[in-house]
């Protein structure tokens, strides 16, 4: 089976992670920002159990997994991959995958489509520094959007100067669009799962039949 290509993209990293203000951390200094500056690669990679960040990322590290192992035929049942979200299985989901956050500046612990919208307004280089960063990806196979506002972010995103051609949009429906080039970008709620009612489960099972919906459709349109 070919390796798969994924990226995660969410709205921004919690300021928390900032121990002390960033106009105080010497960015010349490489020791001054390991230790003051959360990043989040070595937080990914290093499979750290930080229980105020563990929602998220053991549902990206699911959802990874699943997206790894799904064809239009079959998925894995949850009952094979929760355990891919829990701190033995976690990291090596995760550096299978890659993260974009659309904001190129700390949040807080939420943001709204609202307050997105907003700092995009503000900051529009933002959306070009992400597109600088989706070109170095290269051939993606799936590009999950995750939270409210983050979709329609990803379209100003792609639709800049370094990435407009290679995703050019070749169908969209509700849930997801193809490009030409048959990329699966897929709108799609945040990994926190706020929403009543909505476990990890169900998080988990409606993502792969939005997936093999697409995946579906791809393969009829021969892209």
């Amino acid at each position: 089976m070919a390796k798969k290509h994924i990226l995660f993209v969410l709205k921004d990293y919690n300021s928390s992670g900032h121990i002390v203000p960033l106009d105080k951390i010497n960015l010349e200094n490489r020791d001054d920002i390991r230790t003051n500056i959360f990043n989040l690669r070595y937080y990914l990679q290093k499979g750290i159990n930080d229980p105020s960040r563990w929602r998220v990322w053991d549902n990206v590290a699911r959802w990874s997994y699943g997206l790894l192992n799904l064809n239009i035929d079959y998925y894995p049942p949850f009952k094979d991959v929760d355990e891919q979200g829990d701190k033995q299985h976690r990291s090596n989901n995760l550096k299978r995958v890659a993260v974009l956050d659309i904001k190129k500046g700390p949040g807080s612990s939420s943001c709204n489509i609202h307050q997105l919208n907003r700092y995009l307004q503000k900051h529009p280089e933002s959306l070009v520094y992400s597109s600088r960063q989706l070109e170095l990806y290269g051939k993606l196979d799936y590009v999950i959007c995750c939270g409210d506002g983050v979709f329609d972010a990803f379209m100003q995103v792609k639709d800049q100067r370094f990435t407009r051609e290679q995703y050019e949009i070749a169908s969209s429906k509700t849930n997801y669009c193809l490009t030409n080039s048959g990329t699966i970008i897929i709108r799609y709620t945040h990994p926190l799962l706020l929403q009543k009612n909505y476990n990890k489960e169900n998080a988990y099972n409606n993502l792969m039949k939005i997936a093999q919906g697409a995946l579906l459709e791809k393969v009829n349109m021969n892209l």
